[in-house]
């Protein structure tokens, strides 16, 4: 898995995390230092003869030049005071730096990923569910990070054992080889033991959440027929049962990431007591031995959590293991779409749109929708578009407006084909559907749309709400154009919110604007002053109208009819 990590991450990160290895060297060797200094003045205490006899001191004493041993105590007292000095600040930064490093590498492949899927094609949407998706970029990323954070924290406390086990190996072998090797067994059976039930926990857990995002969903856009249909309890319990099936994949791994700290503690301690059984089955004096089993039990006092972390953080990596497979998998199926943005010329619909012998058939049906598809829109000309439901119009759109690839048949804009313009092409055209995607913001955010807040004209959203008959209702707003609308537009009516939608086309100012079912939720009046505004801009933008009324079709200059795969020229004069 580190390999697929850091892969992920890129250069510039991987460079930072080599970087932050010096820091976590430094830090696992002041922990050691600390610790053996406080290891020396405990053994020291506990025997007074000690510093005089062990070969480490009486070497330090004699390059320190020391005339005795309560001058080496003193300095080994004063450094230790020092060391704890420049210890904290030191930790505390190295910490902050290590921290700092998972989060931004957490948001950078976040956003990565999340730019990689806004650009993929149309279909990578019909693949993949909201829910799906906003567990990607939120459980998974979290647990990538939870992840990386896991190597990072192992790779500090594997130092930090690595010191206290030569520290161990100086002052007891023995006790020290049987310590290891009771430990590592355990680590390996635990590993062994656990490694699959926590990668399907967590697996269960993604599928869950994702579950959890799904029926959240579905109760927030279905909330009035949940409601009206007297459906809350069903709906509730899906949520609930989603939810519980998280809690219980969550819990068991917070056990299983105690249950190996448990175990070795208790290996721990009978390692030692069994040693000193044996050591007192033996006839040797315990007093004699006090220093040294004073310095392992000071040396375990760090010991003990430094394994119990490094377990903790084996189950965090096995645990993130199936959300990081996700990521990369994810990064595989968008970066070619995302990526694939070069050699575009660009076009405004100065003369039209033609189709030639275009088909298209979804994956997994017999027949296809759209059959041999000639068509022709010229510039400056207003289209309609009708037929019954399921006919293919909203496939035919999409392919006009470059979402879909045809299979057979090419789509040109200006003679040139629609992959080697789309970009350019997409700058100029404005999609008004039935259901007219609102965001939970502002009117003015609303109709300007993907500008800042600095760039946006207000005289031009105000002349857009005139054309959509919609300045009248905002004007008579406490706030105007700062009126917040709420999620999906709930503060407006249906009607109102159509002719936002209607407004933001108008803002846009594009060559071409689609109207797919716009006017459907509309009374009769409304429509009638919506579709006169539309049809001012005739000769002046090219306008598609795909509609089931006759009234948002009757004026145009051309009307094709889709039906059994056929689209067929209905009116084959331009009207004067």
């Amino acid at each position: 898995m580190l390999k697929t990590i850091i892969a992920l991450i890129g250069p510039k990160r991987r460079n930072q995390m080599l970087a932050l290895i010096p820091l976590m060297l430094l830090a696992s060797l002041l922990e050691i230092a600390g610790l053996s200094m406080v290891v020396s003045v405990c053994a020291a205490v506990s025997d007074s003869v000690w510093m005089g006899e062990n070969p480490v001191m009486v070497w330090l004493r004699g390059a320190l030049h020391l005339g005795s041993e309560q001058s080496l105590m003193t300095v080994i007292l004063l450094a230790l005071i020092a060391l704890y000095a420049f210890k904290l600040p030191y930790l505390a930064w190295e910490n902050y730096m290590v921290a700092k490093f998972v989060r931004t590498t957490r948001h950078e492949v976040s956003t990565r990923l999340c730019r990689r899927i806004v650009h993929s094609p149309y279909p990578f949407f019909t693949r993949h569910t909201t829910a799906e998706l906003e567990n990607l970029l939120g459980q998974d990323t979290f647990q990538f990070a939870a992840g990386i954070n896991a190597y990072m924290e192992m790779l500090m406390e594997a130092l930090v054992v690595l010191g206290m086990g030569v520290c161990l190996l100086l002052i007891d072998a023995a006790m020290t080889l049987c310590l290891t090797a009771g430990i590592a067994a355990l680590t390996v059976l635990v590993r062994v033991i656990l490694m699959r039930p926590i990668r399907g926990a967590s697996q269960r857990q993604r599928d869950a959440n994702r579950r959890r995002w799904k029926w959240l969903h579905h109760i927030v856009g279905g909330i009035k027929d949940i409601k009206i249909g007297r459906h809350e309890d069903a709906f509730a319990g899906h949520f609930a049962a989603a939810s519980a099936e998280c809690a219980r994949s969550d819990y068991l791994r917070q056990f299983w990431i105690k249950l190996p700290t448990l175990c070795i503690e208790s290996v721990m301690v009978l390692t030692v007591l069994l040693y000193i059984f044996f050591f007192v089955r033996s006839g040797r004096d315990l007093l004699d031995y006090l220093p040294s089993l004073t310095a392992l039990a000071w040396t375990a006092l760090r010991l003990l959590p430094a394994c119990s972390r490094i377990n903790a953080s084996l189950t965090e990596i096995n645990y993130a293991k199936p959300s990081v497979e996700a990521i990369r998998l994810a990064m595989e199926e968008t970066a070619p779409q995302a990526e694939a943005q070069d050699h575009q010329t660009k076009v405004a619909v100065r003369e039209g749109i033609a189709l030639r012998r275009v088909s298209y058939c979804y994956e997994g049906r017999p027949n296809p929708v759209l059959r041999d598809v000639d068509m022709e829109i010229g510039a400056g000309t207003s289209v309609g578009i009708v037929g019954p439901s399921g006919a293919g119009k909203t496939t035919l759109l999409d392919i006009l407006l470059g979402l879909l690839t045809p299979e057979q048949g090419q789509v040109l804009i200006d003679g040139i084909p629609i992959g080697q313009c789309a970009e350019s092409y997409l700058q100029g055209v404005a999609y008004v559907p039935q259901d007219t995607f609102l965001l939970d913001d502002t009117v003015r955010s609303n109709v300007a749309m993907g500008q800042e807040l600095g760039e946006t004209d207000d005289g031009r959203v105000w002349e857009a709400l005139e054309q959509a008959d919609l300045a009248r209702m905002i004007r008579g707003l406490p706030e105007g154009l700062d009126t917040q609308i709420g999620e999906r537009g709930i503060r407006l009516s249906g009607g109102e919110r159509q002719r936002l939608g209607l407004a933001r086309a108008m803002y846009q100012d594009p060559d071409l604007i689609v109207f797919d079912e716009a006017t459907s939720s509309l009374d009769l009046e409304t429509e009638a002053t919506v579709l006169r505004s539309i049809f001012r801009l005739q000769g002046k933008k090219t306008l598609i109208i795909v509609s089931h009324r006759l009234s948002a079709i009757e004026h145009c200059n051309v009307v094709y009819r889709v039906q059994d795969g056929m689209v067929v020229r209905e009116k084959p004069e331009p009207k004067s």
